[in-house]
This record gives structure tokens, sequence and C-alpha cells, in this order.
């Protein structure tokens, strides 16, 4: 398996008011970069896992276990909520659901 793809794994950190968007945003904290392997799920598995076939989710190994909590990503510029991280002996897998903006 190959882990030629960049996750950047955020902790939320508070929301507060922006004056230059005019808007409540969330606030993260700066991340940690981690080489990962991604793959969307398909609409069977999604619906199987989450009851749901509206949402788009992507698999994201990685390499060694994670022991943090984060609820945010970020690859390769799209922005993801954290659905469920499982840990493993070996490594860990985030399900991840694309957003346009962090809630």
């Amino acid at each position: 398996m190959r882990y030629a793809d960049r996750v950047t794994l955020h902790k939320t950190v508070g929301s507060g008011y922006n004056p230059e968007t005019g808007k409540n945003e969330v606030q993260v904290d700066t991340g940690v970069i981690l080489p990962c392997n991604t793959s969307p799920l398909s609409l069977e598995r999604v619906k199987t896992i989450f009851g749901s076939i509206n949402k788009e989710v992507a698999s994201v190994r990685l390499q060694r276990p994670f022991k943090g909590n984060p609820d945010k990503a970020m690859i390769g510029g799209n922005r993801y909520n954290v659905l469920r991280h499982v840990r493993h002996r070996s490594e860990s897998v985030f399900y991840l659901e694309e957003v346009s903006v962090w809630s």
C-alpha cells in the first residue's frame, strides 16, 4: 500500500467572529501533517456504516497508530470533518466527510 498522499489533522480550538468575512468561523490548531493512503468509500458501504447515502466519505489510512483526537482534516486543500477514528494496533483509519466550511 502506498502512502503517497498527505493529510493534515486538526483539533478545534474554538469559534469566533471574523471581521474580515463577517461570519462566525471555527478556529483550529496548526495541525499535524502525516503521510496517508486515501480512498473513497462506495455508496453501499457508506449506507451500511453510516446509514445515509447523502454523504461523500473517504477513508484515510495512516502507517502508524495516531493517539490524538482530531475532529477536522485537510487533504490537498479540501476540508473534511472526521466522522470516525478507528485505532488498530499497527495503524489508524479515519473516515472523513468532505465539507465546504468547517462547522
